[in-house]
């Protein structure tokens, strides 16, 4: 009941909050979402749970100043009345921007994307992964950002200045999965998470080639997490080195083919508990297609069939040092704009498999549904990412309303 009444209360204060806001230069919307996950396996200790509910909520505010200069803000919290750790909020977007002729400047807090590729953003850096919302690293933290985009005939290019740096928080036991992590993280700078942090990106386009270039030179986002002995128990410590990555992303349209890939070179340092810090470069790479069936069965479906090959030669940092992507994306076209998407990972060096189902559709102009399924098979021994999600075989429904 006091779960209920904490859902009810946020749910009918956001409501009433685009009456409060009605002005011409100033629009308010928002998103809220009942959230409901269940897991087909128990629990792996007391603290998890096998069904939870939550609400999500993310208002959004306009505010144009005048023709050339604007503010835009995004907020996130969730509510989960069974994981202390599930209950976070985050200013995912608070910037200033003004707007001039081929040069646009913008401050404050926001998120950037970069990249092409569907089963891993390799090269999108700027922003910390939001490990609670997604373990597919689709959510981003909001980040401190100063940047100057230039918009030229011969491309567009972005300089950032990112001060501040911003942990992944991994939670604690009641979280599914769980990371058994301990703090304080262990950081390579002295400034910590004070590091004053560097990007820039270039892209262009020639004819149906789309091309970036970016450079990177900071605080890794991606912890290298060191193991650590307490008592009895293993426990992962997160350490955040200092790096330089040289990156490059695009994709080809041709005829019904689209063709994409990203890349990078690392130039960082590695951590363990003998060794300390020491210099460690590396590279990875995804590429492949995505092709499209357009109309078939004489509707207006459209079914994309994807491949993608993803190669790391960084284990610290990520599980996909040899694996194949394929995917189904069968879009309808229709009004309530439904779509379903099947991802599977496969594992080359040990066969271990990853599958994942999304699916969503609009009920109305005011409401959509969406649902996610997310299991492994096939669990090797020593694959760390399936692993961890083994017994964690996941069912995520989620209906939101727009206002």
């Amino acid at each position: 009941m006091r779960q209920f009444r904490h859902i009810l209360i946020a749910s009918l204060c956001c409501w009433q909050t685009p009456f409060v806001l009605a002005a011409e230069n100033i629009e308010f919307t928002a998103k809220t979402t009942l959230q409901a996950q269940a897991f087909q396996q128990a629990g792996s200790n007391s603290k998890q749970q096998d069904f939870y509910t939550s609400i999500k909520l993310e208002p959004q505010l306009f505010y144009g100043i005048d023709a050339n200069n604007e503010i835009r803000a995004q907020g996130f919290y969730r509510y989960d009345g069974q994981s202390p750790s599930n209950t976070h909020g985050d200013i995912r977007e608070l910037m200033y921007y003004h707007f001039a002729d081929q040069w646009e400047f913008r401050a404050g807090i926001g998120k950037v994307f970069w990249g092409t590729t569907e089963s891993r953003h390799l090269v999108d850096t700027v922003n910390q992964t939001d490990f609670i919302e997604s373990l597919d690293d689709e959510q981003r933290l909001g980040q401190p950002i100063l940047q100057n985009r230039f918009i030229k005939d011969w491309g567009t290019l972005d300089l950032f200045i990112l001060p501040g740096f911003r942990q992944q928080d991994f939670g604690q036991a009641d979280l599914r999965p769980a990371i058994n992590t301990i703090q304080p993280a262990i950081y390579q700078s002295a400034d910590k998470d004070s590091h004053i942090d560097l990007a820039a990106r270039w892209s262009h386009y020639f004819g149906d080639l789309d091309i970036g270039l970016s450079y990177f030179t900071g605080t890794q986002r991606a912890p290298v997490l060191n193991a650590q002995l307490i008592g009895s128990e293993i426990k992962l410590q997160p350490v955040y080195v200092q790096t330089q990555q040289f990156a490059i992303d695009g994709q080809y349209i041709v005829a019904d083919w689209l063709l994409k890939a990203e890349a990078l070179w690392r130039f960082s340092h590695n951590y363990n508990t003998s060794q300390g810090f020491y210099s460690y470069n590396s590279k990875a790479l995804v590429t492949g297609f995505e092709y499209t069936f357009y109309d078939i069965n004489e509707k207006s479906h459209d079914l994309g069939l994807i491949g993608e090959f993803l190669y790391d030669e960084w284990s610290a940092i990520t599980p996909f040092q040899r694996d194949w992507m394929t995917g189904l994306r069968w879009v309808w076209n229709d009004a309530a704009s439904t779509e379903f998407l099947l991802g599977h990972i496969y594992d080359l060096d040990d066969q271990s498999q990853i599958w994942q189902l999304e699916a969503s559709r609009r009920l109305n102009k005011s409401w959509t549904l969406e649902m996610t399924s997310r299991w492994v098979t096939n669990v090797d021994a020593n694959n760390q990412l399936t692993q961890l999600l083994k017994g964690h075989n996941l069912l995520n429904l989620q209906v939101s309303f727009y206002f």
